[in-house]
């Protein structure tokens, strides 16, 4: 009996756990810029862009869970010279796989929480467009190897959990140079929601 008694008691937990086990979609609007030499640095201008994929949250105690959210994320930067009318919009495109630590300040958990971490980024692919005086001059495509095809990057959010929603506003600022020559980073502001499948 002593013996039964103690096998639950140990199992118990387990069981739990796996019961909060939580995933469902994604999606976001991220603001995207690029900065040179700069951790969280900017260049002015922001670029919208799409970010879409699964989050699969793993609850580690009642307050700490692990998040891992395969996503498609669009990154790149937007300049623009008033005084010679001149606009350049560079469009990137990465899968990326974020591994964050979230910690709910309620023991619900429910409410506000803080997510930190790391994310790893594959490069797909992306252009460069240059324009003057509104006409397109050139369209540069940026080819393999003349860029680093992996990106880490780190990052920091506040959000809010209701019921099986999830809302985030996330910031992330790439730890590896996108360019070695001229030395940007790829910095990303995102607003981000999840809707999670519901638990029985």
């Amino acid at each position: 009996m002593h013996v039964r008694n103690t096998l639950i008691a140990l199992l118990l937990p387990l069981s739990v756990t796996a019961q909060e086990m939580r995933n469902g979609p994604k999606v976001g609007i991220a603001f995207a810029t690029q900065a040179v030499g700069q951790f969280f640095g900017s260049n002015g201008h922001l670029k919208l862009g799409p970010e879409a994929g699964w989050s699969f949250e793993l609850p580690i105690t009642s307050q700490i869970s692990a998040l891992l959210e395969p996503m498609y994320i669009a990154k790149g930067s937007r300049t623009v010279n008033s005084g010679s009318k001149v606009h350049d919009l560079i469009s990137l495109h990465y899968l990326e796989l974020p591994v964050m630590l979230k910690i709910s300040t309620n023991p619900d958990p429910q409410g506000l929480f803080l997510t930190g971490g790391l994310m790893y980024g594959y490069f797909l692919g992306g252009h460069q467009k240059h324009y003057e005086y509104g006409n397109l001059e050139s369209d540069t495509k940026y080819e393999a190897g003349t860029t680093n095809r992996s990106e880490w990057s780190a990052g920091l959010g506040i959000g809010y959990e209701k019921g099986d929603w999830m809302w985030e506003f996330r910031a992330q600022s790439s730890l590896s140079v996108f360019d070695p020559l001229v030395q940007t980073h790829n910095v990303v502001y995102s607003v981000q929601v999840a809707w999670r499948l519901p638990t029985e």
